[in-house]
């Protein structure tokens, strides 16, 4: 495994779905790349930018005029992203993209533990992930695909974007986050909120943030 823990995919029938899914499922040009890697799928997908943080894989992504940047700091504001995400930078990349309206759609390669989270466990990053975007879990891939070989399986997921950006309901996540095993009602009232829900945040769905959001009088677009 690289420094930067990175695994390459590198089994062909994978490789060959990931890029079926980029031209079928209609994700816009300009096409980005974060963690273009050894240039496997670069070279099958022809992305408009090619961000890599790893200077020692620029010589492998010499054609596609390689920019060296970390996927948590992205240099991009608008298109579509496909990648298959270092597992140790996850979150924080969700939370920094959480934030570009104009990326509307995600094809991305993630920890299955993490996909699992996201769909059923109540937290910040489940709530926040829901609330912006409709989420089409996809193939699962075994370790044995990927070089160096991981610990756990990964799965390819789709995201789109079906709210903009929204600084106040964002923080109110965060916050009622932080007190999931308390009430609605106290962890409302601990973030300076009003609300009589009885329920504990931890008994949401993560796919149930609107409604626990409503209970808060916090109103959605």
């Amino acid at each position: 495994m690289s420094k930067l823990s990175q695994n390459f995919l590198h089994d062909k029938s994978f490789v060959d779905k990931f890029v079926y899914y980029v031209f079928s499922m209609g994700l816009t040009r300009p096409l980005i790349e974060v963690g273009c890697g050894k240039g496997i799928i670069t070279a099958k997908v022809n992305p408009d930018v090619c961000i890599e943080i790893d200077v020692n894989l620029l010589q492998y992504l010499r054609s596609f005029s390689p920019v060296v940047s970390d996927a948590r700091f992205l240099p991009v504001f608008r298109g579509s992203i496909v990648s298959s995400l270092p597992y140790s930078i996850t979150r924080d990349f969700f939370i920094e993209v959480s934030e570009l309206n104009d990326v509307n759609k995600m094809l991305l390669i993630l920890q299955k533990d993490f996909v699992d989270k996201i769909l059923e466990y109540p937290s910040y990053i489940s709530f926040l992930l829901n609330y912006y975007y409709l989420i089409r879990p996809m193939d699962v891939i075994p370790p044995d695909a990927f070089s160096p070989k991981p610990k756990v399986y990964s799965q390819i997921v789709y995201f789109v974007r079906k709210r903009r950006y929204d600084d106040r309901v964002s923080q109110v996540i965060e916050c009622v986050s932080r007190f999931r095993n308390k009430k609605v009602k106290k962890a409302a009232e601990l973030c300076n909120i009003k609300s009589d829900n009885e329920r504990r945040v931890r008994d949401y769905k993560p796919w149930e943030i609107l409604e626990l959001l409503s209970s808060m009088d916090i109103s959605s677009v």
